[in-house]
């Protein structure tokens, strides 16, 4: 009996969290993730607003991980509602864009995270907001910076092969949510871009859209992506029986942005 007192106790005193994200594969790798973490508990997760205001009503969690792309009404907005309804509740963006953290902390937001970050880092955040502090991730560049390396590389390489502004990666399954977190990442670093747009779940694998800060020969892309140790093959064509038709189609019927010229790539990462 007192180890039951004890154990609810224990629960009663954790930091609860929701997670709000539209992918699958990410609020699961959260909770795997927050799981491992003691004082930390994940008492729900929504795919859109609707599923968060209800969850937020029903659980009154401490901290809500807030994704900012979702369809319909997005995380910023929805921040906005949260706070002007629910003011104790905390959010923090936990995205891939870092040029939406000044509309993020207006609309309320106590933290801006990455989704590079490590689970170290992240439960570190969270109990920095519990606590009453700020927290953005320190890998956050500014959109000044990125205009400005645009303006430094604005030649056009010219390789071996087409030319190219715009890059889909199409992810053979399984890609664990941290991995695939660090992956995006890990790329936009390398080749200088930025992440525009992921869909895809566990089952069936992963397309990552990018948009380029400067147009780049598909032979340079292939080499650049060679370099990345946990890269197993990349390869301007699918492998046989590893792509997912389904996902295949999902990726080319994804409209390309301001009619950039694109290439689609084929990778698959080591297993973890």
């Amino acid at each position: 009996m007192i180890e039951k007192q004890k154990a609810r106790n224990n629960m009663e005193n954790n930091i609860h969290i929701l997670v709000v994200d539209d992918h699958q594969v990410v609020r699961e790798g959260l909770g795997r993730l927050l799981g491992e973490e003691e004082g930390i508990e994940l008492v729900g997760q929504g795919s859109n607003s609707e599923e968060a205001l209800l969850q937020v009503e029903m659980f009154a969690p401490d901290i809500i991980l807030m994704d900012i792309k979702m369809p319909g009404v997005d995380g910023i907005e929805l921040t906005r509602q949260i706070k002007q309804k629910y003011p104790k509740c905390n959010v923090i963006m936990l995205t891939l864009y870092d040029e939406y953290i000044n509309q993020a902390i207006e609309a309320g937001a106590r933290g801006y995270l990455l989704k590079d970050i490590r689970r170290e880092e992240l439960a570190s955040a969270i109990r920095r907001v519990y606590a009453g502090h700020m927290a953005i991730s320190e890998s956050i560049r500014s959109k000044d910076q990125y205009l400005s390396e645009d303006r430094r590389n604005s030649q056009i390489l010219q390789g071996g092969s087409a030319v190219v502004e715009e890059v889909q990666l199409v992810l053979t399954p399984p890609v664990e949510a941290n991995q695939l977190m660090r992956f995006a990442g890990r790329t936009e670093e390398r080749l200088q871009s930025r992440v525009m747009q992921m869909v895809g779940a566990w089952e069936e694998g992963t397309v990552i859209t990018i948009s380029l800060n400067k147009a780049t020969a598909i032979s340079t892309l292939l080499s650049k992506f060679r370099d990345i140790p946990e890269i197993q093959t990349v390869d301007d064509k699918p492998t046989e029986n590893t792509i997912n038709p389904k996902l295949l189609k999902k990726a080319m019927s994804i409209p390309k942005m301001q009619n950039k010229a694109r290439a689609t790539l084929f990778i698959t990462l080591e297993k973890n």
